[in-house]
Parts: C-alpha cells; structure tokens; sequence
C-alpha cells in the first residue's frame, strides 16, 4: 500500500496500553486517518482473550486499518528474527523502513537501534500522551493516571510513572511533526 500520507503503524504493545488506559480514541484525534495495523499485529492481538473484541471493534467501526504485510519483504522480514522475537515489532519495522511509516511501539529495547540504522521515526504509549498533552487534547494530570493504569500492579512497563519526566529527558520535540 503505498500512500503519500505518512502512517502510523500500531504494535500491539501500544494497543494493549490503549485499551487498559480505555484511551484508543486519542489516536483518532492525534492522528486522523492515519492509524494502521499490519497483519500479522493483528493475528498476535487476536490470540489475547482480553483484547480480541476490543480489537475487533477497533476494524468494525474502521478506526484502524488493516494492512497486508507484502510478500516481497518477507525474507528481510524473517532475517530480522535474530535481533529481536516480536513478530509484530519486526512486521512493523521492516514495512516501515521501506515506506516510510512510523512504528508505534513501547519496546524501545527492541525498536530504537533499528530505527535509528534505518532512520525510521517511532512513537511510543508515552511519546503519544506527550504529543497529546503539547496539542492540548490532554492534560498532564490525566496523562499521569492514564500512566497509572497501564502500571498497575506492574502489568505493563512504561520507561517513566509520570509525563513530566518522559517530557524531560526522553521526548523529542520533533515527535509533535507525526
């Protein structure tokens, strides 16, 4: 699928904190018309019990779009396989890199050394409340106890347990251009 528009490619780590912080419609607003998922993000979400008919919804009332990943990327796709397991964070990168889309995933461990060998921009749960907070559409305090509910009982893992502190030393301006 090749359009002049660039996309906003979700992993299902991002989806997975949307839903727990029941925010995904913050995508919608942030991000208009631009937020796809590949398909093989798509099996991996449906294996998840708690998140199926959510992400079901998500294609239902076309908030998302589904995107066939091509079957000419897939021998770059499958060598890919000795950096990192994600078979959704791997689908992402290497469509990503050839398209010029916008990975969104938290699993910087994975993503970042990537995306910076191949200059492909990435968003991630706390780089998406950021652009949020900076455009207005929320307030750091609602940021804060979104946070909080992804965290919960250490269930996910964020890099920071407040918005501030992402905005301070990991966000980069340039990410309000996305």
């Amino acid at each position: 699928m090749k359009t002049a528009k660039v996309l906003i490619l979700l992993d299902s780590d991002v989806v997975i904190h949307l839903f727990k912080a029941e925010k995904i419609s913050l995508l919608m607003e942030l991000f208009p018309q631009r937020v796809v998922m590949l398909d093989y993000v798509y099996e991996e979400l449906m294996k998840n019990p708690t998140v199926r008919s959510f992400v079901e919804n998500l294609f239902l009332w076309k908030q998302v779009q589904e995107i066939k990943f091509p079957i000419a990327l897939f021998n770059e796709f499958k060598l890919l396989k000795s950096r990192m397991a994600g078979i959704g964070e791997r689908a992402c990168l290497v469509y990503c890199k050839h398209n010029n889309h916008i990975i969104a995933s938290s699993n910087t461990k994975d993503i970042v050394p990537y995306c910076t060998e191949h200059s492909i921009a990435y968003l991630t749960t706390l780089d998406i409340f950021a652009v949020a907070v900076e455009r207005k559409k929320m307030t750091v305090d609602e940021a804060n106890n979104l946070i909080q509910k992804i965290t919960l009982n250490n269930e996910s893992y964020l890099c920071c347990y407040a918005i501030e502190a992402h905005l301070k030393y990991h966000f980069k301006v340039e990410k309000l251009l996305c």
